[in-house]
Formats: structure tokens, C-alpha cells, sequence
């Protein structure tokens, strides 16, 4: 037999309806919150964590592994792992700076090796290092070039202790190892010459044009995914602005090699960075980002060449260049016997 309904619950419950409905929108307003606040903390994950790529050069090159060398970070918070590729004699020296997701040896989406060589050819050596938390380096977040210039300090230390003068060092670096490069450059008059391949300059603003793209998420999720990604790596994107420091450089050589069609850095970048250094801007019309060296291989290492050459060498040159001719050559006989 049914029970008669109670008038004083049904009065409760209707009384309560506001609370009720109060109760129910805050559940649901936390529950998005928690959702939001998870969406970009897994966009910030993965923005500030690099995929590991091991170097695989010495594989292909056993040679490598002789010239294997490690040295401290500037700011001494990482070990950085290199290899030295000399040239004879030691009158000048290019760091060759890999981006994000890459490593020594993989600088420009296609082995390095070659342009390696062809500078050595030239009397220039070449150190090839991994930033850190790249590589086979030291682990930590990426921070887009805020801790990561110190790496490239570090390899400058280094050369500088091999006996390299200042104003002898070059920095070859590619998207965020190009503003790296730029930045540890403009805080270091060691360097004489900087060739920066598709940099940024302004990280924030190179976020807020790719973000949708690279996420798939709504715009409003970036001040909450720049939030996570500063609590995870203590950096504040909007500080990172190469751009700010390139009048530093103003009186140094400075080579900015940009695609006309770059999908991921506009060329605007590339323009502003150049002016605000007083340096050159090479535009090409490689078809990705990174993709000169690859699209062009011949021109890029005779442009790349000739710039540390002139700017590194000097007077240098001719007695650099002929002393690796006569190594080379010198090499190849031992090679024939």
C-alpha cells in the first residue's frame, strides 16, 4: 500500500531549491576547473620537457667517439655532454646549437656532420654539445632559452680554455637553439660572430600564433597552460623575449637565415631580430621550419662557411686553410698506405 506524500518534505525541498541549485552549479564550476586546470598542466608538461634523442652520429661515424668531451653549464646547474672536432691550428671555433626535441649532430633536422667537416676543411673546429635536457646532458625542463644560454656560455668556457681568443668563437643555432645562441651571445663579447637559423623573438607572441595548432585547444586554455609552464619551470614565457637584448649585439656580425614559409616561427621573427641586431637576413624558400640546410645543402654551407671565415679567421684564413689542405692530404696518404 502506497505511503501518503509528507507536506513538510516537500515544503523542505522546495525551500531548499536555491541551495540546491547553488550547490549544484558550484560542483559543476569545480569540476571545470579541475578539468581546465588538468588540460593545461598536460599542455605544460609536455611543452617543458624535451623527447629525448640520443645522438646518433657517432654510429654512422665511429671517429666520434674519440672526440666525446663534457663540461659544466655556466651557471654550473648542468653537465653538458659534446663532442670537439679540432681544426689545425686553433684559430678559430663554431658551437653548433640544436633546438628543441633535437641533440648534437641533429641541428638542423638533417646530420650536421658534413657542415662539420666542410668548416674544419676551412680551419675552423666545430663543438657540437646537447643543451640540457637534451641528449645524452643533464636532465631539466626546458625554459626556451632562459637556463639553457648558460649551456652555450659553458661551451664557449670550454673553448676559451682550449686556447681559442675571444672574438674567435662562433654560435651556429637552429629555432630555440638560434635565440639561445643570440642571447648567450649578447651576454658574452667572447663570441665574434652568431648565424642564428629560424630564431624567435618573442616567445610569448610565437605561443599565442601556434598554440591552437599545436594543442588543438581553445585559446582560452594558453593563460592557464603559460601558468602551469612557469610553477613547472620557474620561467615566466612573457620574460623571454630575445629580441630585448639584440642591441647588445649591435657592432658583431649576426647571420639570420629565415624561410619565406616557415609554419611554426614566422618570418617576422626572423626580420625584427635581424634589425634589432644591425645584422643580415637571409630569406629562403625552404619548404619547413629548419628546413635551409636540408632544402639547400651546397649554398647553406658555402653562406655558413664563408661568414665564420670572415669573421672569425681574418688574416687567419689562408694559413688555416692551408695547414688542414696538408692534414687533409696528409690523412689521405696515411689512409692509401
Amino acid at each position: 500500500m502506497p505511503l501518503p506524500p509528507n507536506p513538510g518534505l516537500l515544503s523542505t525541498l522546495l525551500l531548499d531549491w536555491p541551495t540546491l541549485s547553488a550547490a549544484a552549479v558550484l560542483l559543476v564550476a569545480c569540476l571545470a576547473a579541475v578539468a581546465y586546470a588538468a588540460a593545461c598542466a598536460v599542455v605544460a608538461q609536455r611543452f617543458t620537457r624535451a623527447r629525448r634523442k640520443r645522438p646518433e652520429l657517432a654510429q654512422q661515424h665511429p671517429a666520434l667517439a674519440d672526440a666525446a668531451v663534457r663540461f659544466p653549464a655556466r651557471d654550473g646547474r648542468a653537465t653538458l655532454e659534446g663532442w670537439y672536432l679540432p681544426a689545425w691550428p686553433q684559430a678559430g671555433a663554431v658551437v653548433f646549437v640544436h633546438g628543441k626535441d633535437a641533440c648534437r649532430g641533429d641541428e638542423l633536422k638533417s646530420p650536421t656532420y658534413a657542415l662539420a667537416q666542410s668548416l674544419r676543411a676551412r680551419g675552423l673546429s666545430v663543438l657540437m654539445l646537447d643543451l640540457r635536457g637534451h641528449g645524452e646532458s643533464s636532465d631539466a625542463r626546458l625554459t626556451y632559452s632562459e637556463h639553457e644560454r648558460h649551456d652555450v656560455l659553458g661551451a664557449v668556457d670550454f673553448l676559451l680554455g682550449q686556447g681559442y681568443a675571444p672574438g674567435c668563437i662562433g654560435l651556429l643555432g637552429a629555432s630555440m637553439g638560434a635565440s639561445t645562441a643570440l642571447r648567450a651571445a649578447a651576454a658574452e663579447q667572447a663570441v665574434g660572430g652568431v648565424v642564428a637559423d629560424t630564431p624567435f623573438a618573442d616567445l610569448a607572441a610565437m605561443l599565442r600564433t601556434q598554440f591552437r595548432r599545436l594543442t588543438g585547444l581553445p585559446m582560452w586554455f594558453l593563460p592557464g597552460a603559460l601558468l602551469m609552464g612557469r610553477l613547472l619551470s620557474g620561467v615566466h614565457p612573457a620574460r623571454v623575449r630575445p629580441v630585448d637584448e639584440m642591441p647588445r649585439l649591435r657592432g658583431r656580425p649576426v647571420l639570420v637565415i629565415h624561410s619565406q614559409a616557415d609554419p611554426l616561427i614566422p618570418l617576422a621573427h626572423g626580420r625584427m631580430l635581424a634589425r634589432a641586431a644591425g645584422g643580415r637576413l637571409w630569406v629562403t624558400q625552404a619548404p619547413r621550419h629548419i628546413g635551409s640546410y636540408l632544402a639547400m645543402e651546397h649554398t647553406y654551407t658555402a653562406v655558413v662557411s664563408d661568414f665564420f671565415c670572415r669573421h672569425l679567421l681574418g688574416d687567419a684564413i689562408d694559413h688555416a686553410r692551408s695547414a688542414n689542405d696538408a692534414s687533409g692530404r696528409a690523412d689521405a696518404g696515411v689512409a692509401a698506405a
